[in-house]
């Protein structure tokens, strides 16, 4: 299974646009070689460098396993959008508060449609997922808050 992005590549930098404090638009994702027996895909965001530990920016699950490709724009109608570690439900973009910190989208592939509605916490996530996780890969970017006048 492979998880691209045309707006980045593994290990680079991400746009600012991704960043809660510009734009909070969610970068272009591309998904190939799902594993057969997939019935639902999940992303999630989360920050690997946070000093609170664990954070989660994102969270999205029941994703058809013939998705190829999410953006800001498109959601599909089935997916189901979990509550980030702030309580809110949706994308929020990457808030480093100084320094770069690495931002990493993990996608899975599930054996399961899961019977979670919106709204979820990724506790409630990482349970109902548990035992159907057929494949995992990662895609990591590099946030950096630019210096004022600097933003791309």
């Amino acid at each position: 299974m492979r998880l691209t992005s045309p707006a980045f590549e593994d290990g680079g930098r991400m746009p600012w646009s991704a960043s809660a404090p510009n734009e909070n638009r969610l970068p272009a994702l591309e998904i190939r070689d799902v594993p057969e027996g997939a019935r639902s895909l999940a992303l999630i965001l989360e920050d690997l460098d946070s000093p609170l530990g664990e954070v989660t920016h994102w969270l999205v699950w029941n994703l058809p396993s013939a998705t190829e490709r999410v953006d800001a724009l498109s959601l599909p109608t089935e997916a189901r959008v979990g509550m980030d570690s702030f309580g809110k439900v949706g994308y929020l973009g990457p808030v480093p508060p100084e320094g770069v910190h690495r931002y990493r989208f993990r996608l899975l592939a599930l054996d399961a449609v899961l019977g979670l509605e919106s709204g979820a916490t990724r506790g409630q996530f990482e349970q109902a997922a548990s035992g159907h996780v057929l494949d995992e890969v990662g895609l990591t970017g590099e946030i950096k808050r630019p210096s004022p006048g600097m933003e791309d």
